[in-house]
């Protein structure tokens, strides 16, 4: 791994509002930021004084982000793209989603992996929660593992026989044997790049013993817990008529809750939930787009901000919003509340910050990635302000507003992890793992195949 320079670009620090370096400098050693500014500089005139090579990279006129984190995303999804639309969350598992999961063998989990990696890669995304299905969770972890990307994900919970489709059933005692075997053989592989989740899917889908398992077993271990909540009204419901609690407090009950927590959605909650969910630090990723689609609902981000509860984002599965892309949320992020809340209600700056700092927080990253500062990791993205149709930036002082309205894919030059590159618009990488049409076909047609077999 050779060190990196990156000079010439505007570097945003994502510290602060203000953290903004014109004609900064990024100085990388074996994946770590060791230097900003002048003192970058001068670690590389030394460095090649010593006669050392490093890779050196002009970045005038391009903007230097930390790479996009996204805290709720489903790889096991991709495939199932371009599905059936106009559908409420509930039928749309039952119809869709479910049967898809279900048709998965373990090469195209691996090709619907592939295929959502090198997406998030090509967008800016650095690192991501994923919730895998309930089988053929190793097939993402080897994917995430040639990716490059930083990814922690799980196998998804489903142990109530009375909720769930026989083909996803999996019993109590298999589902966190399998978790336990997932955590054993990836927690903390390549170089520390992927981790485990515990991933209940959501409360409808689990028993009350495999929630409170789950809560013990993350706890002992430190890792996350991974769970949807509150998204659609009618799942609210459910929830109460068989907990006799509201979703959020059912979930604290069973000891889901608290800052190694991270729930997908919560977008319909009482003034205790949100009071439950400030108290205990607990994360909420929300998805904007996914929610447009499926027509869940309004998450009401203001309020939740103002009432210190850690809000991220994250685009969810392929079939519910058709796109990985992390532009497409931080513009929706920002619209939707505009439109339920006024104007101000939601400012550029806290939605870059949702997609960065926050997400890394949320994640038990906020030492590694989400700011670019001394000590991180090389988590990156540059992005050239003239590509495609954003310009002009000159009105603004600072790229918060262009970057969360008129930026998208096509402005991403390249992102890297640990410093190395992952993706570049000029060029595949080595590392790229996008599959190509014909192989995404045949895995699709391997699906339709399996999902007739199987009656659906």
């Amino acid at each position: 791994m050779r060190a990196l320079l990156i000079e010439n670009a505007l570097v945003a620090g994502m510290r602060s509002a203000e953290d903004l370096q014109p004609n900064g400098a990024l100085w990388a050693e074996r994946g770590v930021i060791r230097a900003l500014g002048s003192a970058a500089r001068s670690a590389a005139a030394a460095a090649a004084r010593r006669g050392e090579a490093f890779e050196r990279v002009d970045a005038e006129g391009l903007w230097l982000f930390p790479g996009f984190v996204q805290t709720h995303i489903h790889l096991c999804q991709t495939l199932l793209r371009n599905g059936p639309d106009d559908l409420p969350l509930l039928p749309w598992l039952k119809t869709h989603v479910w049967p898809g999961e279900a048709a998965h063998d373990d090469e195209s989990l691996f090709l619907s992996a592939r295929l959502g990696l090198a997406e998030l890669a090509a967008g800016g995304t650095t690192s991501i929660l994923d919730m895998g299905t309930v089988r053929h969770t190793d097939a993402v972890f080897r994917a995430a593992e040639a990716s490059g990307l930083r990814v922690t994900s799980g196998n998804a919970l489903m142990d109530d026989p009375s909720t769930n489709p026989p083909e996803l059933f999996a019993g109590t005692d298999e589902a966190l044997a399998e978790g336990e075997r997932l955590f054993a053989r990836w927690h903390g592989a390549a170089g520390g790049r992927l981790r485990f989740a515990w991933c209940p899917r959501f409360a409808v889908s689990c028993t009350d013993r495999i929630l409170r398992e789950v809560a013990s077993r993350a706890r002992a271990a430190g890792v996350l817990v991974h769970t949807h909540a509150s998204e659609n009204r009618d799942e609210v419901d459910l929830v109460r008529k068989r907990s006799g609690s509201p979703n959020i407090e059912h979930l604290r009950e069973m000891g889901i809750s608290g800052r190694a927590t991270v729930l997908a959605h919560v977008i319909h909650t009482n003034e205790n939930e949100r009071r439950l969910l400030a108290s205990d630090g607990t994360a909420v990723a929300h998805c904007p787009s996914s929610n447009l689609k499926l027509a869940s609902g309004i998450c009401p981000v203001p309020d939740y901000l103002s009432r210190g509860i850690r809000v991220t984002l994250g685009a969810d599965g392929a079939p519910c919003n058709d796109r990985l892309d992390p532009f497409s949320e931080m513009r929706h992020a920002a619209l939707l509340q505009k439109v339920a809340s006024g104007p101000t209600a939601l400012t550029a700056w806290q939605v870059a910050r949702m997609a960065t700092a926050e997400g890394a927080a949320a994640l038990g990253l906020g030492d590694v990635c989400g700011t670019i500062e001394v000590g991180k990791r090389a988590d990156l993205v540059l992005l050239d302000p003239a590509a495609g149709f954003a310009l002009p930036v000159s009105w603004r002082d600072d790229p918060y507003g262009p970057l969360v309205f008129a930026f998208d894919r096509g402005n991403v030059v390249e992102t890297r992890v640990d410093g190395e590159v992952v993706f570049h618009r000029e060029k595949r990488p080595a590392r790229s793992l996008a599959p190509s049409p014909a192989e995404i076909e045949s895995a699709v047609s391997a699906i339709r195949k399996r999902r007739a077999q199987n009656g659906s």
